[in-house]
């Protein structure tokens, strides 16, 4: 056993009635069946052991330590949190109370020590809270975190005498079973110790005779026997919800925690205005935020760090992950991972906006259309069919179905600029590097391999220039058509004809 790093000491100074954060995450977690270290799981988009040190943050803790085994040694790296960490070894692992004990070694001059376990991923900041004050108004040597479940299962019971103190945690194993029917008040592990006396306190702790462990457990019956503190008695417990005695142990309990994780972040979202439609459909991470009025449709992810504004409708089938979407968006059956969509616009169905993307306020992108890092200004139009990669498209420019930019040669990235208010015909293939110029068309089925200047019409394989519109050189300002690869101009259409009359 031994600290693997520590924050500064010098940076923490407690105060007199200070907090230290311990939290548990040594253990093996083999009923995982899994080579992702089980505090690293996620719930709602979270590591579990990300929940429980958000949870922790509930006591205002001036030091955090983590308690890891061999499989979990470097946790708080793979959380970025190792600035703020002290991570603790336990080698070998010799139980809850060994784990606390090997924290110790680590714990600066504190008042109270929290002690959490990082596969309880349903406990809320609000939660420890309470528990710490019930500690303090108590002055326990040792305050609990305890629940009533309908059936005990294989959770520590609560004994208290005949006066209704607590005095003792009894295991399944050691208990009466008649003890154990009907509504029990249980342990859920969750603790406030009073510091000074648990560091001589775990030092008396006896293995177990069964699996040669040290239990936290222990402590009860032993602040106990100590007697009164300061003519209080010296064990008080704090009651919860029943979730938050839901350890996670394997796939099952995973599912079970999520489940009631997704159920809070539902309520939340509906709570503030939004609307959920089969609510049991959609399911939405840890911190995403969506304004109100929104209505999300069923079957439809949300993912972390995606923000959501007002007035918008989101789905069905929708999948959003760390995307930015302004007010009155739609986005209809489509994946938008890492973009930022402007208010008023409209995508899918069966778009894929990828990494890097930006859509402009009132654009458009239609069904089967991808982005890739495009840059889509103010009401561009992508139909359907099209393909856009490291693109720059101006204001109001027309891409037509079947568009692709050819933005990769074996090798590298290329970029292509679309200028404002052009036209990109159907089945046109912009080659990259390109730029084609303000108000300049491409003819249907154009490859474009050289820049087509401002208000240029560019036709054929591959494409030429046949002129530009309102310089007098080829083509005049009417619309073009396309023969046998050549542009000519199309005369304006005659006035449309008078309406004929009502008894015609």
């Amino acid at each position: 056993m031994g600290v693997i790093s520590a924050a500064g000491a010098s940076a923490l100074r407690p105060g007199e009635d200070a907090v230290a954060l311990v939290v548990l995450a040594a253990g093996q977690g083999t009923r995982m069946r899994s080579a992702l270290p089980k505090p690293l799981h996620p719930i709602a988009g979270l590591p579990m052991v990300s929940r429980v040190l958000r949870a922790g943050a509930g006591a205002d803790p001036a030091q955090t330590v983590l308690v890891v085994g061999r499989e979990t040694r470097d946790l708080a790296v793979r959380l970025g949190d190792a600035p703020s960490l002290v991570s603790v070894l336990q080698e070998p692992p010799r139980g809850t109370g060994d784990a606390v004990r090997c924290a110790l070694d680590a714990v600066i001059d504190v008042a109270w020590i929290v002690v959490l376990y990082a596969d309880h991923p349903l406990l809320l900041p609000e939660t420890i809270h309470r528990l710490l004050n019930g500690a303090r108004a108590a002055r326990a040597r040792v305050t609990v975190l305890t629940t009533f479940l309908p059936d005990a299962a294989a959770y520590g019971r609560v004994d208290r005498d005949a006066a209704g103190r607590p005095v003792r945690i009894v295991e399944r194993n050691d208990d009466d079973p008649a003890r154990r029917v009907g509504p029990t008040e249980i342990n859920s592990g969750m603790m406030v110790l009073d510091a000074a006396w648990a560091r001589e306190a775990l030092a008396r702790v006896r293995p177990s005779a069964a699996t040669g462990e040290y239990y936290l457990t222990d402590l009860v019956a032993l602040a106990v026997t100590d007697g009164p503190a300061d003519g209080a008695w010296p064990v008080a417990t704090v009651d919860a919800e029943p979730e938050v005695a839901l350890g996670v142990n394997d796939r099952a309990d995973l599912a079970a925690a999520e489940a009631v994780a997704q159920d809070r972040v539902r309520r939340r979202l509906m709570l503030g205005g939004v609307t959920l439609v089969g609510p049991e459909t959609i399911f939405v991470d840890e911190g995403v935020a969506v304004g109100p009025d929104t209505t999300i449709l069923p079957c439809s992810t949300l993912g972390a760090g995606t923000v959501i504004g007002a007035g918008c409708t989101i789905g069905p089938h929708a999948v959003l992950v760390g995307s930015r979407l302004g007010d009155g968006v739609v986005v209809r059956s489509s994946t938008v991972e890492e973009a930022t969509i402007g208010d008023g616009a409209d995508i899918g169905p069966y778009a894929h906006l990828r990494a890097g993307t930006e859509v402009g306020p009132r654009a458009h992108v239609g069904n089967y259309a991808e982005l890739k890092n495009a840059r889509l200004a103010a009401e561009v139009k992508v139909g359907h069919f099209s393909y856009l990669g490291d693109v720059t498209v101006g204001a109001g420019t027309n891409i037509g179905a079947g568009t692709v930019v050819a933005n990769f040669d074996g090798k590298h990235k290329h970029q292509t600029t679309i200028g404002a208010g052009a036209f990109i015909g159907s089945d046109t293939v912009l080659r990259a590097p390109v730029r084609v110029g303000d108000g300049a068309r491409t003819g249907a089925g154009s490859v474009v391999t050289r820049d087509v200047p401002d208000r240029a019409l560019a036709v054929g394989v591959p494409a030429r220039i046949q002129g530009q519109r309102g310089t007098g050189k080829g083509t005049s300002d009417a619309p073009a058509r396309i023969e046998d690869g050549a542009a000519t101009a199309v005369s304006p259409l005659p006035p449309a004809p008078s309406p004929l009359p009502e008894d015609a």
